[in-house]
């Protein structure tokens, strides 16, 4: 109103006489707009540096573009992930100058993209103790996590229970968004202490109530307790998680919080756009699922340390004795590697490594492997294969073995496995199939008390496994070491040659 007061004044004293009455000459002022907006941007469960799917999909390079679009875009736009990165990854397992890289080139890259916020997954801890305090000393990034510490209860280097950001406009508004951050407790580890994840949170957001607009939990959780998350704290806004490795996007409790996973390995981001009205406590989220794939330019700056770290890693492999870049064989069909298949169902590439077992000993009744060893999560497009695509498979490497063991375990073993279905302790078989409820070995049914000969992998038999903790080739008396073969990576190659032929 003062607008128009001030203009219907000066036009008066100016002699403007002829300005008819009815013409409305007030200037139409648009209110200032309170309202912050901020930007989020989401991975999680990241391993490798790379494209996968043959380059078609993925890659930290890309995700960096996407990155600087979105700043451009709008200068408040922060960068997380959500858990699992430090490993395993096949990069991570090269050795270099005596020692494995362990992660090392994953921080390295997240650094040079410009990550801005982690919370841990469970398999940060894969790493020992000083190993992982190696990889969080070399981050340039924060940490948050509200139920995890170390051994004697102290936070991690570089860790807060909660992370406050203060985001502002041009006017001066601001939005203050506090992020907590839980993990579950599948790894347990000497030097880590869990704490219950959904009391922590409660009594964090409890203490944050009066301190935060915004609170976004960043979780490594199963969805299914991201949802009782979700139900029971109806305080937090917004859940960012990882840990399932495909795209997730529900909405539960009271208030329908909404929960956002990505897809593993960079195949998608999350890209939430957020907008906050201080006046009102009203906030507007624009969550979109961006495919990351080769229409996305790599950043060049992000891309040379990248490969940067494949001509590390590649050196560590030659030193080792494997050729990463030479071709073993040229496939006529996809081999299926993603998690969500070979822990929860045969497949191609489970059954082709199952198979390469049993000719690797020659005489074995039977092969099984944990789906858990393979770890591409990824699947190997019809083509040429390489000596580091095999790598990506089997990263952790190991020996085949062939072990003596009484039936009766056998089939206790082979159950659990079963039971063990969408984890890493379901089995890959070769040699074995079910006919209603009982067991067939070679076509024929298991003989509790008959002792066969198992073609496996060493970690199978470590009684490491979930619920196969009495199938431990040393404790066991009923199970027997017969004899150790070759690295299960070449036994691999070998029967890829023989189905496939040479190069």
């Amino acid at each position: 109103m003062r607008w128009f007061l001030s203009l219907s004044l000066a036009l008066v004293l100016s002699g403007c006489a002829t300005v008819s009455p009815t013409v409305d000459l007030a200037v139409r002022v648009t209110p200032p707009d309170p309202t912050v907006s901020f930007t989020i941007l989401q991975l999680n469960d990241v391993y490798e540096i790379t494209p996968v799917a043959g380059g078609r999909e993925g890659g930290l390079a890309r995700v960096a573009t996407i990155r600087k679009q979105l700043l451009a875009e709008n200068p408040n736009t922060y960068t997380v992930i959500a858990g699992d990165f430090f490993g395993p990854s096949a990069l991570g397992t090269a050795r270099v100058d005596g020692e494995r890289l362990r992660g090392k080139q994953m921080v390295a890259v997240l650094n040079a993209l410009g990550l801005d916020l982690a919370t841990f997954g469970n398999h940060e801890f894969d790493l020992d103790e000083g190993d992982f305090m190696m990889r969080m000393e070399e981050t340039n990034f924060d940490w948050v996590s509200t139920n995890v510490a170390d051994a004697s209860g102290t936070m991690f280097m570089k860790t807060e229970p909660h992370h406050l950001v203060t985001f502002t406009d041009d006017e001066g508004d601001a939005v203050r968004v506090a992020f907590v951050g839980v993990t579950l407790d599948s790894n347990p580890k000497d030097y880590v202490r869990y704490s219950n994840p959904i009391r922590e949170l409660y009594d964090e957001v409890e203490y944050l109530s009066d301190r935060a607009d915004v609170i976004v939990a960043l979780t490594h959780l199963a969805l299914e307790d991201d949802i009782r998350v979700a139900v029971e704290i109806p305080e937090i806004d917004v859940i960012l998680g990882g840990h399932e490795h495909e795209n997730v996007e529900v909405y539960r409790g009271s208030d329908f919080t909404p929960i956002f996973k990505a897809d593993a390995n960079a195949r998608s981001v999350y890209i939430h756009r957020i907008t906050f009205d201080p006046r009102t406590g009203d906030i507007r989220m624009n969550s979109e699922l961006l495919p990351v794939t080769d229409a996305i330019p790599d950043d060049p700056e992000v891309a040379a340390v990248v490969q940067e770290w494949v001509d590390i890693a590649f050196s560590g492999f030659i030193e080792q004795g494997f050729d990463p870049n030479a071709v073993v064989t040229t496939t006529t069909e996809a081999l299926d590697g993603r998690e969500a298949t070979i822990r929860n169902r045969e497949t191609n590439l489970g059954s082709l490594i199952a198979e390469s077992f049993l000719r690797e000993d020659g005489s074995a009744d039977l092969a099984v492997f944990n789906g858990g060893s393979v770890r591409i999560d990824d699947v190997l497009p019809a083509g040429d294969v390489s000596q580091y695509d095999i790598i990506r498979v089997m990263p952790f490497g190991g020996n085949v073995l062939a072990v003596g063991i009484k039936g009766s375990v056998l089939a206790q073993a082979l159950s659990q496995g079963l039971a063990n279905r969408g984890s890493g302790g379901f089995l890959q078989t070769a040699n074995v199939s079910r006919d209603g409820e009982t067991w067939m070995i070679g076509g024929e049914a298991l003989d509790p008390d008959r002792t066969y000969r198992m073609a496996t992998n060493d970690f199978l038999v470590s009684g490491r496994e979930t619920g196969l903790d009495f199938f431990n080739v040393e404790e066991n008396p009923d199970m027997e070491l017969l004899a150790t073969h070759r690295d299960v990576r070449m036994a691999c190659i070998d029967e890829l040659q023989r189905r496939f032929g040479r190069p």
